[in-house]
């Protein structure tokens, strides 16, 4: 079977091989999907049965590889609209996996066209999935992990500072933005700290944002893809780091407000601390290069992110209002 291609090769060879080696038929198109950061994932079409996705790792990501498989066999029984896995190889030299192909898009290429009806149906399917990935249990421990006692952290705090610590080093090393940005969220972080580590550490899908939360075009919610492992601790983080997206690149934020109110959770300064951790993080990644999907930055990009990033980080002690940050 063909090898992962070298650095700005398209590896589509490589996910048709593995594709026609499973179906047992030659794909009629193989097409990248745009969107990821992390591995290589493919849309392959077929002319007489459904499609279905490639997604192929470095070596060094066969353990993130195995999430997928252990967490739709665990999630999909109770409810979580996962895909199915069809076939995987996580020996190979470079570690796949063929999961079906869930219909539609990701909802952030489509939310502006929504009716307040359509986002809360999207908003209540996945406050419910959120709410079935929380009965899984901890171990008492914070952090990302498959099983919950390799949760790495004995405190949210921690999490949320190897957060705020990866942007620094990550502003530091592109040197697009002032590494000055990160110290008013040490600041709100540092004052929160006690209240942070307070929350329990709660399973939850912390990817569920503008991307991986599959609709159709008549907003009908179709699943979940992508699900490499959970994350332990306040399970509002995700809704944050949706919103920081739909500030950050436009959005209707108001999809976040219904989120919270199915979920019963609220908007308070610790949440829109969140918010502008993870607006931080999208200061910290603007332009840098990881597996080809990154677009080079421009400086109205760049004074765009900025505007979104001081705006959430002076709301953090604004009053809450009934649609978060009073947005559209």
């Amino acid at each position: 079977m063909a090898k992962l291609a070298t650095a700005g090769e398209t590896n589509a060879g490589l996910a048709t091989g593995i594709a026609a080696e499973v179906i047992g038929c030659a794909p009629t198109t193989v097409r990248r999907f745009t969107t990821g950061l992390r591995h290589y994932v493919f849309d392959v079409a077929f002319a007489a049965r459904p499609p279905l996705v490639v997604r192929i790792g470095d070596p060094s990501a066969r353990s993130e590889m195995a999430g997928p498989v252990r967490l739709s066999g665990l999630l999909r029984p109770r409810g979580v609209k996962l895909p199915a896995i069809l076939a995987e190889d996580l020996r190979a030299e470079h570690p796949w996996v063929l999961p079906e192909r869930v219909w539609g898009t990701d909802l952030g290429a489509v939310i502006s066209g929504f009716s307040d009806e359509q986002l809360d149906r999207i908003a209540a399917a996945v406050a419910h999935a959120q709410a079935i990935a929380a009965e899984i249990g901890s171990a008492g421990r914070y952090g990302y992990a498959v099983p919950p006692a390799q949760a790495p952290c004995a405190a949210w705090s921690q999490v949320l500072e190897a957060n705020l610590d990866r942007s620094r080093a990550h502003i530091a090393f592109a040197g697009l933005f002032d590494g000055g940005l990160a110290d008013g969220v040490q600041t709100a972080l540092n004052a929160m700290r006690e209240d942070n580590d307070g929350i329990a550490p709660t399973p939850f899908l912390h990817d569920t944002t503008t991307k991986n939360v599959i609709v159709t075009a008549n907003g009908d919610f179709s699943g979940i893809v992508d699900v490499d492992d959970l994350c332990f601790g306040d399970p509002r983080n995700p809704a944050a780091l949706t919103l920081a997206a739909l500030m950050a690149y436009g959005g209707l934020t108001r999809y976040v407000s219904s989120w919270l109110r199915f979920a019963g959770r609220p908007d308070d300064r610790i949440f829109r601390l969140y918010v502008a951790l993870f607006l931080l993080d999208f200061v910290a990644d603007h332009g840098q290069a990881s597996n080809g999907n990154q677009r080079p930055s421009a400086p109205e990009a760049r004074a765009a992110l900025c505007r979104a990033f001081e705006d959430g980080l002076g709301r953090i002690q604004a009053e809450p209002s009934p649609n978060v940050y009073g947005g559209a």
